[in-house]
């Protein structure tokens, strides 16, 4: 009986949407800050929230509710245990009846707070992976961009090298400046 008097509900916390490392950042444009603040709460109240996101709420709901309910049972449970000495047979055998069920409920919300905590890593984990990936696939798309601009930037260079060595200026328009007599380049 006595484990769950060191048990710390509190240990059972809700989760963020997105882990948060070190302080808040604090803005020295007071002004500023509140407008931005205003703008992405308006941002985000518009749109509709993820499954995902509604699941994380609704188990940093439970685990509120439910460290609620531990407190209650082990007052309860206390109280029920305090009974155990004092009055007659019936009220010690209620009491003992109580201690059990107060225990046993405990028992159950300590199991469904470690579950509720192992599915909230899980989304976190998830998050993460999502995020990676979205990461990854922008960066792809990124690296793509990049070697189609470098591709076009070594085209252009050797066209207008190739055009220096005909002696053509690179910059002007097609036709103009060739000689006559030379036969166009099919190369």
């Amino acid at each position: 009986m006595d484990e769950f008097n060191d048990f710390d509900s509190a240990l059972f916390g809700t989760w963020r949407e997105h882990a948060a490392y070190g302080d808040e950042i604090v803005m020295e444009d007071v002004a500023l800050a509140g407008e931005v603040r205003a703008a992405l709460e308006t941002k985000s109240a518009d749109s509709a929230s993820s499954p995902t996101e509604e699941l994380r709420r609704l188990l940093n709901e439970m685990t509120v509710e439910m460290r609620e309910q531990f407190a209650t049972f082990r007052a309860m449970r206390q109280s029920a245990a305090a009974a155990l000495t004092d009055g007659d047979d019936a009220a010690q055998k209620l009491a003992r009846a109580d201690v059990k069920a107060a225990t046993d409920a405990m028992s159950l919300i300590v199991r469904t707070l470690e579950k509720v905590d192992t599915l909230q890593r899980q989304l976190a984990r998830d998050r993460e992976i999502e995020a990676e990936r979205v990461a990854d696939e922008s960066g792809y798309e990124e690296a793509v961009r990049e070697v189609d601009m470098l591709i076009n930037q070594r085209a252009q260079e050797i066209f207008e090298k190739r055009c220096l060595a005909l002696g053509i200026d690179p910059g002007e328009r097609g036709g103009e400046g060739r000689h006559q007599s030379q036969p166009p380049d099919t190369g």
